[in-house]
């Protein structure tokens, strides 16, 4: 399904460099030279990996550990030329999050948080343009999941930080956890620190009667609760400035449903945002101190948020779970995921309801749910496997919403040296309208293995890291009726 180039172009295009990237003529678009970190495990998929870290393009090098993803079609008239269109098509354009951050492991040294912006032929899938929109020396650390909303026209990329400072461990992050709305057509940004100083997964705007920009916290730390907040605003430019609106956590109505341990499946559980001040919003430890003191409800560790585009007010929540241990002890060892109804009336009132959950009585076929995206008839999940769980291989899941069954579609492909759930996949979209029906972009996180990629300066091949890859997944039946035309 993949354009190929014959073997004479690809020797005359092709020009290999050290530690095997390569890079080719940008009239023909680069494909990478890497296997698929994928492999498909249902009839009908196909993977097709696009960029691999350590691939060259141009003066860019992919960097790893790749992670949240937004997607948009190319304006013709921004400004950037004829690189905006490859036969006529508008490009895809892809923004990527790299989850570096200086004490994370197999980093390069002296790279923080890195953006990429790639070009994409959306009907050869191959890459015709790459650039950083942040270069990694900004002072962000682990930007995680992501969002991307068009709005009155304009593409906007939400990202924040999975990084806070924690008492007794190394300096954290200048800004303490905040989080970024980026224009990624040009890199500005504006910090949203008042969405609040948090472990960001990811931050999702909604369009309701007010604005509401969803945010769930990724506490790893064993024995401490995760919260779900939203900043709500009447305006979106008030909203992303600041200047409107309020920063709130989500509670139960009934104090006696208010953690995830008290949950049944299925069974709705009522609740409201209530508010918290920019005053507690000070530090990351403040914020924290603020939600409990408010009973906020009590997650164990919250992922992804996917929004489903055909019901109004209606995300999907990841718990991931955590390791049995701890004081409490985790409530959700093998994870779960939630459906959060938000009313577009009134959006500090939302239902909670438990729709998977991989742990007793349940033990639905899913282990640590961690990134998600829904279409209008399934929700896609990866798994992200806490370390008792990694003799199994993380799976690509998709969730029926009308038949309410589990498939794995793919799993990763990690090398038999090493146990099999050390890689993950992450950053999951819809990418119907982009690139056509039932086909979704997602990367892998290659853990333990590490790929030339540039250090602070960008130079190529600068310095080594953990590995990854950019890939589409075509899933049949995923999506509905819907093309990707270019008008």
């Amino acid at each position: 399904m993949r354009k190929r180039l014959g073997i004479g172009l690809v020797i005359a295009s092709l020009l290999t460099m050290s530690f095997g990237t390569s890079t080719l003529a940008a009239e023909e678009g680069f494909e990478t030279a890497k296997p698929a970190y994928l492999v498909p495990t249902a009839p009908g998929v196909v993977v097709d990996p696009i960029l691999s870290t350590g691939d060259i393009i141009g003066t860019y090098q992919m960097s790893g550990i790749p992670d949240g993803l937004g997607a948009y079609r190319a304006d013709r008239a921004d400004g950037n030329g004829d690189r905006n269109t490859t036969g006529g098509r508008r490009n895809v354009v892809t923004v990527m999050n790299h989850e570096l951050g200086r004490s994370f492991p197999n980093n390069p040294p002296g790279v923080d948080t890195r953006i990429s912006r790639v070009e994409i032929d959306p009907k050869t899938r191959l890459v015709q343009a790459a650039e950083y929109l942040f270069n990694g020396n900004e002072g962000y650390e682990r930007f995680c999941s992501a969002s991307l909303m068009t709005v009155k026209g304009d593409p906007w990329f939400f990202t924040g930080e999975e990084a806070v400072a924690i008492a007794g461990q190394p300096p954290g992050p200048a800004h303490d956890g905040s989080s970024i709305v980026m224009d990624p057509d040009t890199g500005a940004f504006t910090d949203t620190a008042h969405f609040g100083h948090l472990q960001h997964e990811n931050v999702l705007p909604i369009q309701l009667s007010d604005w509401v920009f969803l945010t769930s916290e990724d506490d790893f730390r064993p024995g401490v609760f995760s919260y779900l907040y939203a900043y709500i605003a009447p305006t979106f430019d008030g909203g992303v400035a600041g200047t409107e609106g309020s920063l709130y956590v989500w509670k139960a109505d009934n104090a006696a449903t208010n953690q995830n341990s008290t949950v049944a499946k299925n069974v709705p559980v009522p609740g409201r945002f209530v508010p918290v001040t920019q005053a507690e919003n000070a530090t990351s430890s403040s914020l924290k101190a603020a939600a409990a003191a408010k009973d906020g409800f009590r997650f164990d560790r919250l992922e992804d948020i996917a929004l489903r585009p055909d019901v109004k007010g209606r995300v999907y929540i990841a718990d991931t779970g955590k390791n049995a241990v701890g004081a409490p002890a985790s409530a959700t060892p093998r994870g779960r995921v939630y459906q959060f109804d938000i009313d577009p009336k009134d959006p500090t009132r939302a239902t909670l309801t438990m729709i998977l959950n991989g742990d007793a009585p349940d033990n639905d076929d899913i282990v640590n749910p961690d990134n998600m995206d829904a279409s209008e008839r399934v929700l896609v999940i990866q798994e992200d496997r806490e370390s008792f769980h990694r003799g199994a291989y993380n799976r690509v899941l998709t969730y029926n919403f009308k038949t309410k069954v589990i498939t794995s579609v793919a799993r990763v492909a990690t090398p038999n040296t090493l146990r099999p759930g050390t890689w993950e996949s992450s950053g999951v979209i819809d990418a119907g309208y982009l690139l056509g029906r039932d086909w979704w972009l997602l990367d892998v996180q290659a853990h333990n293995s590490v790929a030339p990629q540039p250090g602070p300066t960008l130079v190529p091949n600068s310095s080594t890291g953990e590995d990854g890859q950019l890939l589409a997944i075509y899933i049949p039946g995923s999506q509905g009726n819907r093309d990707n035309d270019d008008d």
